[in-house]
């Protein structure tokens, strides 16, 4: 492990990620341990004033109130991994890192090991508000409908899938070279599998007519942002004088969580090691270009084309105009041809002669 991890290098990148670190801290705590209180003291002052026993799980209740969290979340991990990149890249001081005492696997593990250790300290923190929190308000929860091994399943399932995204962001930085196109694109394409299977959804509802369940249960799986999402299941709310139901009230559950789990360690170690071979045979000089490797300029280039012609085609071709398969076809094709130059473009533009 010594091998590995170098104080020197550790020591710098940590200094450029604390400041991440921290914001990442307060959006988890603003999203989760501030949504639960705020839930708990809702549901109190609800109950004391309409005489009714909620029988609710207030971890999955305060806990995913909000779909913004799945974007700030996403942006944070975003951010963490640009800084990691940024300060070497436009400065072109990797150069001299190459040249100190530091093998390309150090450094590369180095920056993986400070931002995995940056995430796994917002969330540890997050963690131990929320335990404190369950044990102060512990008299007003019924610990069976509540079990506090919910906060546990929690905090590995999103730990563990911002690990893997970090990860791809930093498989993505080593291939790239501009890093905040980088880390745009690296988010892009993460989605890129769902937008497509999204969109051949859309088409087969709009052709056929018929229920389109088997591409909804694709898309879970196919989307890493929603790994950490949870299902809908039912409860009912009883009131306290007739003891009967008055309504009816919904909380959220994990599905497949265990395999999820495994799909996200196994991807990690797969973006890991990719990121690694990249990182290593990588030409430094290369730094400042849109993507460090030369073969890879047409991928990038038709990855753009497909991404822009499918978003022009599903928003113009159907989700406007709704005139049928001709106009999406048209709308597609008419903006893959813009994508692919504007592609080519952007490799001109933000690439560097070096």
């Amino acid at each position: 492990m010594n091998k590995i991890i170098n104080k020197a290098l550790f020591y710098k990148e940590w200094i450029n990620v604390r400041w991440v670190t921290l914001l990442t801290i307060v959006i988890l705590l603003y999203y989760k341990v501030y949504a639960v209180i705020a839930e708990l003291n809702g549901d109190k002052s609800y109950m004391a004033m309409e005489d009714i026993v909620r029988t609710d799980r207030w971890f999955y209740n305060g806990f995913y109130s909000s779909v913004f969290y799945f974007l700030v979340m996403a942006f944070a991990i975003i951010i963490l991994a640009i800084i990691l990149f940024i300060g070497e890249k436009t400065s072109e001081t990797q150069g001299f890192i190459a040249s100190m005492p530091f093998t390309r696997k150090e450094i590369i593990l180095n920056k993986w090991m400070v931002g995995v250790l940056s995430i796994i300290i917002s969330f540890v923190v997050t963690f131990i508000f929320l335990s404190l929190v369950y044990v102060a308000k512990i008299n007003n929860l019924n610990t069976t409908l509540n079990p506090y091994s919910e906060l546990f399943k929690w905090f590995f399932m999103d730990t563990f899938q911002y690990i893997c995204i970090f990860t791809f962001m930093v498989l993505v930085q080593s291939i790239m070279g501009n890093s905040i196109v980088s880390g745009i694109v690296g988010g892009a394409i993460l989605l890129l599998p769902w937008f497509i299977n999204e969109t051949i959804k859309v088409l087969f509802i709009f052709i056929s007519d018929k229920s389109a369940k088997v591409f909804d249960q694709v898309g879970g799986w196919l989307n890493i942002y929603g790994y950490n999402s949870t299902q809908h299941g039912m409860f009912e709310m009883v009131n306290t004088s007739t003891s009967r139901m008055s309504s009816n009230q919904y909380y959220n559950d994990y599905k497949d969580y265990g395999l999820k789990l495994l799909i996200l360690l196994i991807l990690t170690c797969l973006f890991l090691c990719l990121a690694y071979v990249s990182f290593k045979k990588r030409n430094i000089e290369y730094n400042l270009r849109l993507v460090a490797f030369k073969n890879l300029e047409l991928v990038f280039i038709w990855v753009f084309a497909v991404y822009t012609g499918i978003l022009g085609g599903e928003t113009f071709g159907l989700g406007i105009s709704g005139k049928g398969l001709s106009v999406f076809c048209i709308c597609t094709v008419i903006f893959s041809i813009a994508g692919y130059f504007i592609s080519k473009g952007l490799l001109k533009i933000l690439s560097s002669s070096k």
